[in-house]
């Protein structure tokens, strides 16, 4: 892709992308009185990991209501994809498609990519929904990215999603508060100088999970 054709899809991509932000963020507020807090700690440029906790359906659009300038791109299944217009909209909005119950190494060379270049994506370390609100430990692959990418890691605690919409519901119930915590981000570099290893990508998911889990933590704690 030549440089002009990666500035207009650069354009795209924020436009699009903005349209739905502006939708969900009314849906958000008005039926969840949603909070945002720390919004300030989502750096104004370069490729980051934004690693949250999983609940909901509702996790992607909470995770990038938190700024206007920074889209958070998102690893779709690739079968939604094919879905007339809603595919389309996913693929305007610079989402990457990743085939479910495979390794796909190709959706993984594309998710590395976009680090590199500068875009912040999204991604859940649990590797699914939890099914009973409770965090779960992380998954390997989100520690072989950043070990890649050599990128910074932003993390996000989401709460209360899976009350609103939990795993196995057709419809969210209203009404129910939603808060999202964008805590300050942070490097692995001790860990990227280590040499290359599974072992070494689960030590930097197991500490993506501690930083979510201390905002979780910090964020219901008994208030003195």
């Amino acid at each position: 892709m030549n440089k002009t054709a990666a500035r207009e899809r650069k354009w795209l991509i924020y436009t699009v992308h903005n349209f739905w932000k502006i939708i969900s963020w009314f849906i958000l507020r008005v039926f969840h009185f949603t909070k945002v807090i720390n919004a300030k700690n989502i750096p104004l440029k370069g490729g980051y990991i934004a690693a949250a906790n999983h609940s909901s359906f509702w996790d992607p659009p909470l995770m990038g209501i938190g700024s206007w300038r920074r889209v958070f791109r998102f690893m779709a299944r690739d079968t939604l994809f094919n879905v007339p217009v809603w595919g389309w909209m996913m693929e305007k909005m610079g989402a990457i498609p990743v085939k479910r119950g495979a390794v796909d190494r190709d959706a993984w060379t594309r998710v590395i990519d976009a680090l590199k270049d500068g875009w912040i994506v999204g991604m859940y370390p649990e590797g699914t929904r939890t099914p009973d609100g409770e965090i779960k430990a992380g998954r390997a692959g989100v520690g072989m990215m950043a070990y890649r990418a050599k990128c910074g890691i932003i993390p996000v605690y989401i709460h209360n999603s899976y009350k609103a919409w939990p795993k196995g519901k057709l419809l969210p119930k209203p009404f129910v508060p939603l808060t999202v915590i964008y805590g300050e981000p942070f490097t692995v570099e001790d860990l990227l100088a280590k040499e290359e290893s599974k072992e070494v990508y689960r030590q930097i998911t197991d500490r993506i999970m501690e930083h979510i889990l201390k905002l979780r933590d910090d964020f219901t704690a008994p208030k003195k």
